[in-house]
């Protein structure tokens, strides 16, 4: 189901547009990546979905609802942390409570204390924030938001400032609380690597417009035999292997709207979820028991007819799908 749903955004500054985006969708309950070099508008993206900003242009939809500054109650279901976040004068503990002292939540310093641990945050929580390293002002900023039990987590570049240990260990906190608590993360990133290893969508942006990046569907679950299982769909591989996460490329992916009579062993129904231009081409999202991602020549669009909520199939090899 999709959270956020974007359409006909324009957004900028000062008269200069910085985003072009005609429509976007993000599933609920999901991790993606927003990539894309310096100044290609993931951070302005990112402010549009914590609802700092309103577009100059277009509507941001939550939950079905358009939003914006203004939806108070919305907001509180965000958790947002900035690439260079302001922390207060005071502790540790203390800035992380700071939250909950406002909403009057009672044991705010046995919450705090937890968050940080699960974190892994090695330093003494009593210390003053003002001389943390930036590693570190990056994960009070983060147990910040945790700590208030949000729906959605949006961070700019979280990983920036962390070493390799703590990094993985954000990794795997991360893939934990979307997958017990159901919830959505957001986040911008430079290393492709870890997009498509982290996150089950990407979205790449560049000079403020959507364009296909790597293109790579990511699902989590595991290999039995030579079957990839999630919770939704079951994937036949060209032989057994063993891993956590399968990636299927969104060029490899054909989209008909009968099952495809072939050596093509992987085939999904679905429906269309949303369309949208990409560098010349139609990124189409399918709703196949997981979500999938596949690009489409305007061409293909024009002959199948194709709409959203329009019933299509996905058709993709087993040798399209890499284990990881």
């Amino acid at each position: 189901m999709s959270l956020y749903e974007l359409r006909n955004i324009r957004h900028g500054y000062r008269g200069r547009t910085v985003l072009i985006i005609d429509h976007l969708l993000i599933e609920e309950a999901s991790m993606t990546a927003l990539t894309g070099p310096n100044g290609a508008g993931k951070s302005t993206l990112l402010r549009l979905l914590a609802l700092l900003e309103s577009p100059v242009e277009g509507e941001v939809r939550l939950a079905g609802e358009v939003v914006g500054p203004e939806s108070r109650q919305r907001r509180q279901r965000i958790g947002w942390v900035m690439q260079q976040p302001y922390l207060f004068h005071g502790s540790v503990v203390e800035n992380v409570m700071l939250g909950l002292k406002f909403r009057k939540v009672k044991k705010r310093r046995q919450r705090a204390l937890a968050v940080l641990s699960q974190l892994g945050f090695d330093a003494d929580p009593g210390r003053a924030a003002e001389v943390l390293s930036g590693g570190q002002r990056q994960l009070v900023a983060l147990a910040r938001c945790l700590v208030l039990d949000p729906e959605i987590l949006l961070l700019d570049e979280p990983f920036n400032h962390l070493d390799r240990r703590a990094a993985r260990r954000l990794e795997s906190m991360l893939a934990r609380w979307v997958e017990e608590k159901g919830g959505t993360v957001i986040f911008s990133c430079h290393d492709e690597g870890r997009a498509r290893r982290l996150a089950g969508s990407s979205i790449a942006l560049q000079e403020g417009r959507l364009v296909p990046g790597q293109g790579v569907n990511v699902f989590w679950g595991r290999c039995v035999g030579d079957r990839f299982v999630t919770q939704k769909i079951e994937m036949i591989l060209p032989a057994p292997a063993k891993g956590s996460q399968a990636m299927v490329a969104f060029n490899d992916i054909i989209l008909s709207l009968q099952p495809f009579r072939s050596s093509i062993r992987n085939r999904f129904q679905g429906t269309v979820a949303g369309m949208a231009e990409v560098n010349g081409k139609i990124q189409v999202t399918v709703l196949a028991g997981e979500q999938f991602e596949c690009l489409v020549t305007r061409s293909a669009i024009k002959e199948m007819g194709l709409t959203v909520g329009q019933p299509v199939w996905i058709n993709f090899k087993s040798t399209a799908i890499k284990i990881m």
